[in-house]
């Protein structure tokens, strides 16, 4: 069976199980990469020497396009062999020997220092999207999850917050959607200042429960992506320190880590899985690298 074949008519089943922002970046990835080189083929006869010289020559500058196209290959003839659309003396060509294109390293996340953290919250007061601001940066959650809160999640007498849902824009239009996995859908909590001021913009908004924290009207201010160019020119036009919305979560569990807080307790605050998945948020810093170089001069001259 070609490849082009089985997708269409089996594998796209699959997505069904799957949230929109998943579904969205694997056809992307699918009809931009993978079905332009191999929706003719038969699946049977792609080998690990066409999967690696398709690797080699179709990504040269795009390394990190070449791990999702092959990760969507992978996972369509891994189904088609569990479908039993392939013959049954055909090794699977995706478990060992192929070579994907070495990434380049782009440095440090970036984060925000407890100073611009702080001149940051001051500078978004009155602002139409300071309260997502605020959320997002004193809990370290990810755009969708900061912009799908709504006040009834909060609970501004104990600061207990619950990540139920995210907002996600897909294919032109503001979409509501579950969390990203089961360790998401989580309780949090916003320290005393986070609570009073949000207190403030509630009260002044006069916000029902059921309202998004980020505008009432859905569709209309509720919108993700313009929530993160309009932070970006706002910053710019106040003269503040500014990361995206995605590097609030690199800013908070960098500054957990630096204020002492146990690993295992940023990882569940984050949401992950595995603490591996939250040490790839943490940066070291100038003061936090000087602070433990005269720890260690001191040590060393001590002696």
């Amino acid at each position: 069976m070609k490849l082009g074949t089985y997708y269409e008519e089996t594998y796209v089943l699959r997505y069904l199980s799957l949230s929109p922002t998943t579904v969205q970046g694997y056809e992307s990835s699918y009809h931009l990469h993978v079905e332009p080189q191999w929706a003719d083929w038969e699946m049977h006869e792609i080998r690990v020497r066409h999967i690696n010289t398709w690797l080699a020559t179709a990504f040269v500058d795009n390394p990190g396009g070449a791990e999702k196209a092959y990760k969507v290959l992978r996972q369509i003839l891994r189904s088609a062999m569990a479908d039993e659309c392939y013959p049954d003396d055909v090794v699977d060509p995706t478990t060992r020997g192929v070579r994907l294109p070495k990434k380049p390293w782009r440095g440090e996340p970036q984060h925000l220092t407890p100073k611009e953290v702080k001149k940051l919250l001051l500078g978004v007061q009155g602002w139409e999207y300071e309260p997502v601001v605020v959320c997002g940066v004193w809990m370290g959650l990810r755009r969708c999850e900061a912009c799908g809160l709504q006040w009834g999640d909060i609970n501004l007498k104990t600061g207990l917050v619950h990540i139920r849902r995210g907002l996600q824009y897909i294919k032109g239009q503001v979409v509501e959607t579950g969390v990203k996995t089961h360790r998401s859908m989580r309780p949090h909590m916003l320290p005393r200042t986070g609570v009073m001021r949000m207190r403030e913009i509630k009260r002044e908004r006069r916000a029902r429960p059921t309202d998004w924290i980020m505008g009432v009207e859905f569709g209309a201010d509720v919108n993700p992506d313009r929530y993160a160019r309009r932070l970006r020119a706002y910053c710019k036009r106040e003269e503040l320190a500014c990361v995206a919305p995605k590097y609030f979560r690199h800013t908070f569990s960098t500054n957990h880590d630096r204020a002492g807080t146990k690993d295992e307790y940023i990882q569940k605050m984050m949401g992950h899985e595995e603490f591996q998945t939250t040490y790839r948020y943490m940066s070291l810093d100038e003061d936090v690298l000087r602070e433990a170089q005269r720890a260690h001069e001191r040590l060393i001259l001590r002696a």
